[in-house]
Parts: C-alpha cells; sequence; structure tokens
C-alpha cells in the first residue's frame, strides 16, 4: 500500500513520484494551436483524485498545473519535481 497524500496538499508530487506504481492517469483531451500542445489527464492516487493540465512547446513543459483538491494547486513555480512527474506522465501516455 502506498502512503497516503497529506489534506495539506504539501510535498504530494515526491511522494507521488516514490509510489508510481499507485498512480493512474488518463488523458481526457489532448488540443494544438501552434506550437503549443496542451493535455488534459484525470489523476488518480491512493486517496486522491484529480487533474493534471501540461502544456508542452517544442518538446519543453512550459506549463503544469496538478489539482488533486487537497487545498494546494501545485504547479511548476512551487514544486520543481512536478516537472518529473509530467514527463512520466507524457512517457507513459505515449
Amino acid at each position: 500500500m502506498a502512503k497516503p497524500l497529506p489534506l495539506s496538499g504539501v510535498g504530494v508530487v515526491r511522494i507521488i513520484l516514490k509510489n508510481k506504481d499507485a498512480f493512474q492517469c488518463n488523458l481526457r483531451s489532448k488540443e494544438t494551436q501552434g506550437e503549443r500542445t496542451s493535455y488534459l489527464f484525470d489523476v488518480f492516487y491512493e486517496n486522491a483524485a484529480g487533474t493534471l493540465n501540461i502544456a508542452v512547446e517544442k518538446d519543453e513543459i512550459v506549463l503544469a498545473a496538478l489539482n488533486l483538491s487537497l487545498g494546494k494547486v501545485t504547479n511548476l513555480n512551487n514544486d520543481a519535481n512536478l516537472k518529473k512527474l509530467c514527463k512520466y506522465v507524457l512517457e507513459k501516455a505515449a
């Protein structure tokens, strides 16, 4: 059993990365406008469900937001590990 996520939302990406087998993601939509491709995933982990939005330009993740309804939305500005999770999700979805 994977470690549950704290209700505060602090450190959730690190916990998910350490317990990838308990993390599930399903591509809901993919849109391309010019050089930017946007992805929307439904994500699930043990005690939480939510969405992961990713925007990619020229093979670089430029925007990302993870919302697991835990009181905090995680983005690239407040958690550097989110880029690692996004790369994992995009590789898994390919």
